[in-house]
């Protein structure tokens, strides 16, 4: 099974927090980290400047559609930044870890 990483930037630490407590808890993920980032884009014209949460999610690639689901049902952003970026864990230890996970 591929494994997959997931991003997402929220600008609600607390959020931040409940989106991957949520996400490890049903088993989605297997841990997730949280980045404070200053973000630069472009949106209704103008050039915003934001300070925002990036995670960082930790995933099995079969379980991509649940967490793109979960994220679109709960996020404030109209438009919420949902990337997969195919990985392979090359560490063998970390991946006897997402395997071992029941849940997983």
């Amino acid at each position: 099974m591929s494994e997959v990483l997931v991003l997402t930037a929220i600008n609600e630490e607390e959020l931040a927090e409940q989106i991957l407590i949520d996400l490890v808890s049903e088993g989605f993920i297997l841990s997730g980290n949280i980045i404070p980032v200053k973000t630069v884009f472009m949106w209704e014209g103008q050039i915003h400047i934001d300070d925002e949460f990036k995670l960082l999610m930790k995933a099995r690639e079969g379980y991509y559609s649940d967490i793109e689901r979960y994220i679109m049902d709960k996020h404030p952003y109209r438009s919420p930044e949902i990337i997969k970026v195919d990985a392979n864990f090359g560490s063998e230890e970390f991946r006897k870890k997402l395997m071992s996970n029941k849940k997983l």
